[in-house]
């Protein structure tokens, strides 16, 4: 993100701020600011959580072949 904020010029037009970028980093800016959104969305939702604590009290274990075949690695 920093790399981003370096290309990043900040003025002034007619006395109001202004800040000038590139569009690509626009782009990149936006599309981490939406992803960090879904995540924020996800992780504050009820449905999510209540999956998470069922997944970590069952005791059900795969092998790494299962798991292959699950994901259709195999």
């Amino acid at each position: 993100m920093n790399t981003l904020v370096k290309k990043v010029n900040i003025g002034t037009l007619n006395r109001r701020p202004v800040v000038v970028m590139p569009a690509h980093t626009w782009d990149k800016m936006r599309a981490k600011f939406e992803e960090m959104q879904e995540d924020l969305e996800m992780y504050n939702s009820v449905n999510y959580r209540k999956s998470i604590a069922r997944a970590r009290n069952s005791k059900k274990s795969y092998t790494s072949l299962q798991l292959y075949k699950k994901l259709g690695l195999v």
